[in-house]
Parts: structure tokens; C-alpha cells; sequence
């Protein structure tokens, strides 16, 4: 099962996302700031963050630029912060999508749904020179 943190100052909004992403099966663990955040990140391996831009102790952008920095977690922005400067950022710090509010749940969750599948199936590859091979329990002997 997929672990995701939700980063959201607004707690009607992150009661929502986890509830929704509950539903479809995901571990969450939801937190309000940025300090709570990074805690939860050094005690737990998260397969994704939905990360809001604007939390009251720190920038999202901030937040993303230290986890990227020290953890391989994939990152979407989840923000009210709709200007094209601001998506260019998210992007140039390696989010993998920017989602503005308001937002339809239901495409959100598919869009959850198509990262983490695809995040999956790229972990389960390695590619050695030109050569790709697929790791599974039955072909995987350590040398």
C-alpha cells in the first residue's frame, strides 16, 4: 500500500484529500506545517507529498527545496497560488504536477492514481547501459 503525506494548513481541505485517499486504499499521514512535515518525513518512507505552497511556518517552495535536497520523494503542489510564475517555480524545484484551487476530487485522485502507477512500474526497472531489466520476486537473484 502507498504511503502519502498531505501537507495542508486548511483543515477542512486535508480532512477531505485524506478522507478521499483513504478511500481509495492509500496509507495518509495528514499534517498542518511545514515542521510537522519534515518530522513525519525523517520517521516514515512516504511513496508521494501533496504539498500546499502557502503553510503558516514556511513556504511550501521552501519545504520542497529541503526534502528534495535530502529525500528521493516525489512531490505534487496542491495551492491556491494560480500565477505562472509561481507554477514555473514548482516545477523548476521538481514537483511532479501543480494543481491550483479549486480542483475536482475526482480528477485529483486519478491523477494520484496514474503517478503512483506509474512511479511503481519505473521502480521495478533498471536500466544498465542500453539494456532495461525488470526486477520481480521470481528473477531477482543478489549476486
Amino acid at each position: 500500500m502507498e504511503k502519502i503525506l498531505v501537507v495542508e494548513d486548511d483543515s477542512i481541505l486535508n480532512k477531505t484529500l485524506s478522507y478521499n485517499l483513504i478511500e481509495d486504499g492509500y496509507i495518509i499521514t495528514s499534517k498542518f506545517t511545514a515542521k510537522s512535515a519534515l518530522k513525519s518525513i525523517f520517521e516514515c518512507e512516504f511513496d508521494l507529498i501533496i504539498l500546499d505552497i502557502n503553510l503558516p511556518d514556511k513556504s511550501g517552495f521552501e519545504l520542497c527545496n529541503e526534502i528534495k535536497g535530502n529525500y528521493n520523494i516525489p512531490i505534487i503542489f496542491l495551492t491556491a497560488n494560480d500565477m505562472e510564475c509561481d507554477m514555473i517555480k514548482g516545477y523548476e524545484l521538481g514537483a511532479l504536477d501543480y494543481i491550483t484551487k479549486p480542483f475536482n476530487i475526482n480528477i485529483f485522485k486519478q491523477k494520484i492514481k496514474a503517478f503512483l502507477n506509474h512511479l511503481t512500474i519505473k521502480q521495478n526497472k533498471i536500466t544498465i547501459g542500453m539494456d532495461i531489466l525488470k526486477l520481480t520476486f521470481l528473477s531477482y537473484l543478489p549476486i
